[in-house]
């Protein structure tokens, strides 16, 4: 299950920030330990450590940070430093929400996470409907609502003629890696002729979103919210990816995503050897040698 957080960002790009984090600090965690990781790799950056260790604290605490939520920073009871492209950005106990913000200016973060989807509008779910199929049906199917789906990013290549071949070729891009993907499964996506919407086939038998497993939704969420990244600078903070993914996805996970947008800053927690196993060593770094 994955959440979302951030905005996709036009076609027409402007210039923007590196969005890379150098270097994070988290204090009075649990009222007893501060944590500092300095010197993070602008691509890659795997957490690991053992259950309890606060892996799950630190993530949910930088996306309070990045989307200046001083109320959940509030209840954390932690204070938090982050250094982005050399910017220091700090919440202590009296910061405000005001004082916050303008600082996060040209900060374009996102948070997937595989824990406690929310509903956002339950009168939009299906009875069928799980909350990692209501997840995929929104950014697949939405329109007009920031911006922010596969659907309205399809329709501007027709809004705007001049960006149609941009957008077609990153379309094809997309398509090409989830069929890499999903070659095992002997599935391909496209577009259904008839009803314009996204679809697998398998042969002639058409597959609808909610046919597909757990962690097909699941990579195709992750492959979908950083495809509409749209190759724009973004830090991207992933708890424990692979739960539900196959050990192949899980080996290839990184590479895919620094396909589709090679601008994009991984930070990853997991208990997974398969996630870090393939080359990634030297990307991996210990909770539990963070903890001041």
């Amino acid at each position: 299950m994955l959440i979302g957080k951030g905005a996709c960002l036009p076609v027409n790009h402007k210039k923007m920030k590196a969005n890379k984090i150098e270097r994070i600090e988290l204090r009075n965690i649990w009222g007893k330990f501060n944590f500092r990781w300095e010197n993070l790799n602008p691509d890659v950056n795997i957490l690991t450590g053992i259950n309890g260790s606060g892996k799950t604290t630190f993530f949910n605490t930088i996306d309070a940070l990045l989307s200046a939520d001083t109320k959940k920073l509030k209840l954390y009871n932690i204070e938090a430093e982050v250094t982005i492209d050399g910017e220091r950005i700090e919440y202590t106990k009296s910061t405000t929400a005001a004082s916050l913000k303008p600082k996060l200016e040209g900060v374009n973060y996102l948070k997937i996470s595989t824990f406690d989807v929310p509903i956002k509008d339950r009168r939009k779910m299906g009875k069928e409907d799980s909350p990692l199929l209501s997840e995929l049906k929104e950014i697949v199917y939405s329109v007009g609502e920031n911006n922010n789906s596969f659907s309205d990013y399809r329709l501007r290549a027709t809004n705007f003629p001049e960006q149609a071949e941009h957008i077609n070729r990153r379309i094809r891009q997309f398509y090409d890696t989830v069929n890499h993907l999903f070659a095992g499964t002997g599935k391909t996506i496209g577009i259904d002729p008839m009803t314009n919407q996204l679809i697998f086939k398998d042969g002639d038998e058409i597959i609808h979103l909610y046919k597909l497993s757990s962690g097909e939704k699941q990579l195709l969420i992750i492959l979908l919210r950083v495809f509409l990244m749209d190759e724009q600078p973004y830090i991207l903070l992933m708890d424990e990816p692979e739960i539900s993914l196959h050990i192949e996805w899980q080996y290839r996970l990184f590479e895919e995503i620094q396909h589709l947008n090679p601008h994009c800053q991984i930070i990853t927690s997991t208990h997974s050897p398969s996630i870090f196993g393939d080359g990634w060593q030297d990307k991996l770094v210990f909770m539990e040698d963070l903890i001041a």
